[in-house]
């Protein structure tokens, strides 16, 4: 073994709006602009002279944000002291991506297969009109939400369940079989800023959608915000919720919400 090898884990914050998810295409792909992942590497690359992959916890879609992804990378030709990587990267990254810690790994750790659970928030704005600066981050919805039906139906969804429902169209073939831990709607104060009168006087507010599972497939949130959106509207009943996931079909569940109000907020591993 290299001596001087050595496997580092970084926690990592970005706004997606202007990414095409986090994981880099080959091909005809890479014309629709960068991705999180490449983006990193090539930092990396210009840091440490040395061609880095970074292998993330999980893909983000196009135009997702995380507060809290997890990755992690080895570097062969020396060790480097954490915070010294930490400081360079954020000096190298642009600043809607930035590397919030660096720690030593183990060789056996590896980001995406050591998670043992993610949890992923969907945000809609409620409030007489769009508040500009949450627009690129949560989604304004005119119409105020049944907060109490959206619970009634996203409580059908906690367990273990085949998912394929909720899966992209346009997925890999693979196992859709997933296992949600926590699920739910909660109704959200706006914190900042907090001096504006009519926040105070919560006019606006966020609809925050929740959940926390041992893995997710393309999208699965995002059909699930979408399906949730017509029953917080009324159009749709709870009730069609269960008849959804049984159905194993993309043509019951609601429309893919937009991924500029989805966040993935905090990956868990057994050591943390």
């Amino acid at each position: 073994m290299n001596s001087s090898m050595q496997k580092y884990r970084a926690l990592i914050s970005y706004v997606g709006t202007r990414y095409r998810g986090w994981q880099k295409q080959k091909g005809s792909g890479a014309s629709a602009g960068p991705s999180v992942q490449e983006t990193i590497e090539k930092a990396l690359a210009r840091m440490t002279g040395e061609n880095v992959g970074v292998v993330g916890s999980g893909r983000t879609d196009s135009g997702v944000h995380a507060a809290g992804q997890v990755a992690h990378f080895v570097l062969q030709k020396r060790k480097w002291e954490t915070g010294v990587l930490h400081r360079g990267l954020n000096g190298i990254l642009p600043q809607d991506i930035r590397v919030l810690e660096v720690t030593p790994a183990e060789l056996d750790f590896h980001a995406q297969r050591s998670a043992v659970k993610k949890q992923y928030s969907y945000y809609f704005q409620q409030g007489p009109a769009a508040l500009p600066f949450l627009e690129p981050y949560a989604w304004w919805i005119k119409k105020t939400l049944d907060i109490r039906a959206m619970r009634k139906a996203l409580r059908v969804l906690r367990g273990e369940h085949d998912f394929k429902s909720f899966q992209s169209s346009g997925a890999r073939p693979g196992p859709t079989v997933r296992r949600i831990i926590e699920a739910a709607v909660t109704r959200e104060a706006v914190a900042f800023p907090a001096a504006a009168p009519a926040l105070l006087e919560n006019l606006f507010f966020l609809v925050r959608i929740r959940v926390v599972g041992t893995g997710f497939l393309k999208q699965m949130v995002r059909g699930m915000a979408g399906t949730l959106l017509q029953i917080g509207e009324g159009r749709r009943p709870p009730e069609c919720m269960k008849d959804i996931l049984h159905s194993r079909s993309r043509k019951l569940v609601g429309p893919t919400a937009p991924g500029r109000a989805l966040w993935l907020e905090k990956v868990w591993y057994e050591d943390v």
